[in-house]
């Protein structure tokens, strides 16, 4: 007996010598991938016996120890519960502790391995109760103060919720309101991950559908208001969330569609890619859920007749079938006569039926009762256009159970009818706003045009002073240089020109004593003269301008002077 438990120590003391060399050269980058594959192999060849030892190998390790021998320890424990699942289970509280001690490491790689040996644990040990799992991890999650060892608890509850096969559901439900406590509590850092946790607590079948409208509510209502927060992380798992929510209980938020589908409109545009496009899944998984006509659509016939038939106050068909020839017959009398008769005197002042008629005129006034009805629906439609027909008791008033589908076709058809001619009005309305806008425009082109021409037309008045203002220049140089004389009697007329009272007087400070050229009457002796290259008519053919400096014909050195009085003189030098 001695000798078979020498042997045993001696099995254990090698494996465990195994694992210390595998575990050793994981720290180095050459030997990590043989290290690594050897250990799983070990992992996946080990007897009963030869767990526990393995097991204190693989948790001894501590933060002194390199990463790559951290995140591959927590990684075997997932390769044990895959490959011995229940056979791990008297030794699950030393492996969540394991995982747990392994929530504080600052690299990410390390927590990612304890959320999938958390999920390994729960998807393949189901002899331990749900709790037992969970249960440090709650633990982990309401006592650490710690971000990393915050955000690796909610991962770590959120993967054993999604694994286990049969999550308490009850338990989780009293849970829920202590995470929404902890999610909107300052000192919690980690709020993507609780908000990752949340989602998979919801997801939960019949988590939410027996816990009442409160619950619901308060769920969504908590989700939402991370919607703005400025982690987009916490945008994005908060988003998820409530995808889930959809998906998982679309029958219960029809009530919560349309003020919720208003909210994400101003949420789709996130400035993160990733969290712009969880927000799109969200808003379409949410467009899934039905909205409430389409319950009340969907409402049995039986029990649309047995609500909104008219004969709901106490009375059936029948009776009034047997009623009405007994008060149609005049001749025979007596208690029971009287009773019914007292009976219709109070009967409900909505039904139409008389008693005086015959039993087979009953199936005209039904139909008159049926068109009644619709009537009064459609004009009531017609004078309330905002009219809620989203009201599940108003949409189960009908004449009969076998109509109550065409009346809330022909409902549905009206709101469409009126939806479709305030699309049609809107768009007036814009093409409307377009013709003013381009009326508008062509007006101020109009008077930018009749602006451009006002300029052009003083531009040509400054053009044509200025050629005037030249020639009396020119007139001035030949007087100085005595190519003209002096003594003309046509003196300072070029100011009296037409079209030249803008000219500055600087131009005519010697107009005493300089002559200029004179005006000319249409009708004077201004044909008699001939106008060469040297002269200028002016405008209207009132008379020339005779510019002094141009060239001399070779048969006469002379200009001809213009007078006051249309005579030209001519002029030698």
């Amino acid at each position: 007996m001695s000798g078979f438990n020498s042997a045993k120590q001696a099995k254990a003391r090698d494996l465990k010598h195994r694992v210390l060399t595998c575990l050793h050269k994981l720290s180095d980058r050459d030997t990590h991938p043989a290290a690594a594959s050897e250990l799983e192999s070990i992992a996946k060849s080990l007897s009963a016996d030869a767990l526990p030892p393995f097991l204190s190998s693989i948790s001894a390790t501590d933060s002194s120890d390199k990463s790559p021998v951290r995140r591959h320890c927590v990684k075997l424990i997932s390769v044990l519960a895959d490959h011995h699942k229940n056979s791990l289970s008297p030794y699950l509280s030393k492996l969540l502790s394991a995982v747990v001690r392994r929530l504080r490491d600052p690299d990410s790689a390390v927590r990612s391995a304890c959320v999938a040996a958390s999920l390994s644990l729960s998807s393949n040990l189901t002899s331990p109760p749900f709790t037992s799992i969970a249960k440090p991890f709650l633990e982990s999650l309401f006592t650490e103060q710690d971000q990393n060892a915050q955000t690796g608890a909610a991962l770590c509850l959120a993967a054993t919720i999604e694994g286990s096969r049969s999550p308490d559901a009850a338990s989780l439900r009293r849970l829920l309101p202590r995470l929404e406590k902890l999610a909107k509590c300052d000192g919690f850092k980690a709020k993507a991950a609780l908000l990752a946790l949340i989602g998979s607590v919801a997801e939960v079948k019949g988590m939410l559908s027996s816990g009442g409208k409160n619950v619901v509510r308060n769920l969504i209502t908590c989700l939402m208001e991370f919607l703005s927060s400025e982690d987009w992380a916490a945008r994005k798992a908060a988003a998820e969330a409530l995808m889930k929510i959809a998906a998982v209980e679309k029958a219960t938020l029809s009530e919560y569609k349309a003020s919720c589908l208003k909210t994400f409109e101003g949420k789709r545009f996130d400035k993160v890619k990733a969290a712009r496009e969880t927000m799109n899944q969200m808003i379409e998984a949410w467009k899934q859920i039905p909205d409430l006509t389409e319950e009340v659509s969907l409402l049995p016939e039986s029990e649309e007749s047995s609500k909104g038939t008219p004969f709901a106050n106490g009375s059936s068909a029948s009776t009034a079938r047997k009623r009405s020839p007994l008060g149609s017959n005049g001749n025979k009398t007596g208690p029971a006569t009287a009773m019914f008769r007292k009976l219709d005197r109070k009967k409900p002042a909505g039904l139409n039926i008389s008693d005086n008629s015959p039993l087979n005129g009953l199936g005209e006034r039904k139909q008159l009762e049926r068109r009644d009805i619709k009537r009064a629906l459609f004009s009531e439609n017609n004078e309330k256009p905002k009219l809620n027909l989203f009201n599940k008791f108003g949409s189960r008033i009908v004449p009969c159970g076998d109509d109550s589908v065409v009346v809330s076709n022909e409902i549905e058809d009206v709101y469409k009818n009126q939806r479709e001619s305030d699309e049609l009005s809107l768009i007036r309305k814009q093409l409307l706003q377009i013709e003013n806008q381009q009326s508008s425009l062509l007006d101020l082109l109009q008077r930018f045009i009749g602006s451009s021409q006002n300029g052009m037309h003083s531009l040509e008045a400054r053009v044509h002073g200025l050629e005037l203002a030249l020639d009396e220049i020119s007139f001035d140089i030949a007087v100085s240089t005595g190519r003209m004389s002096q003594n003309s009697p046509s003196r300072a007329v070029c100011c009296k020109l037409p079209g030249t009272e803008f000219l500055s007087s600087k131009l005519w400070r010697k107009g005493a004593a300089r002559p200029s050229a004179s005006r000319l009457p249409a009708s004077g002796a201004s044909e008699g003269f001939p106008v060469g290259n040297s002269r200028f008519l002016l405008q209207g053919g009132r008379g020339v301008i005779v510019n002094p400096l141009a060239k001399i014909s070779s048969g006469s050195m002379g200009y001809s002077d213009v007078s006051s009085s249309g005579v030209g003189n001519n002029i030698r030098f």
